[in-house]
């Protein structure tokens, strides 16, 4: 069937152009990621919090960790309660800090106001991610163990495919070592840390 394809395009291609037909390869349709069977993610526990801004997306986000195949320990609000970022982001900071959960998700309004709450846990490094390339980063890069996402800035598709990459892009290493190792000592020294 591939065969009878090539050789369309390259007819295509020759009578359009005049020219000799070009090598084409037809790649194999790839399964959309979101779609990965969950058999082919790593099996974690995520805990996954939110204030009453962030309510919506961490049910969606809930169910879709569900979907991933993972635990998800809520440390959310109820629905219809007050809640404090700080509260959520350090219930969350928590219990990955305290490595009851691999890895945390806080949600607020914007995420700036959680990762910071959150960043003052001993071990926690939360990153502020407004899209998939940020996601990525922070893992690959600095080794996030915490994702604060802004509830006013995000889609559910555009959340979804934060979070999957987030959660499946490891820790590069290498040179990026050294300065989480600076990021520790300021943690444990600071203003003493003199780097």
């Amino acid at each position: 069937m591939e065969d009878f394809f090539t050789r369309r395009i390259e007819d295509v291609v020759t009578k359009t152009f005049g020219k000799e037909p070009v090598e084409v390869t037809l790649r194999t349709p790839r399964m959309p990621a979101e779609r990965v069977p969950k058999s082919q993610h790593k099996q974690m526990r995520i805990a996954l919090g939110s204030d009453h801004r962030g309510l919506v997306l961490r049910r969606q986000l809930r169910e879709y960790l569900g979907e991933l195949g993972h635990t998800v320990v809520d440390c959310g609000i109820e629905e219809g309660k007050p809640g404090d970022y700080p509260d959520v982001a350090l219930a969350v900071a928590g219990q990955v800090a305290r490595r009851v959960c691999d890895l945390g998700i806080v949600i607020d309004a914007v995420g700036v106001g959680s990762a910071m709450a959150a960043n003052k846990i001993k071990g926690i490094r939360a990153a502020t991610c407004h899209d998939v390339e940020s996601a990525r980063s922070s893992r690959l890069h600095n080794d996030a163990n915490v994702l604060a996402l802004g509830a006013s800035f995000l889609n559910r598709g555009l959340a979804r495919r934060m979070v999957r990459i987030w959660l499946e892009t490891p820790f590069e290493g290498g040179r990026h070592v050294p300065r989480l190792e600076k990021i520790a000592r300021i943690e444990k020294e600071g203003l003493d840390a003199g780097l």
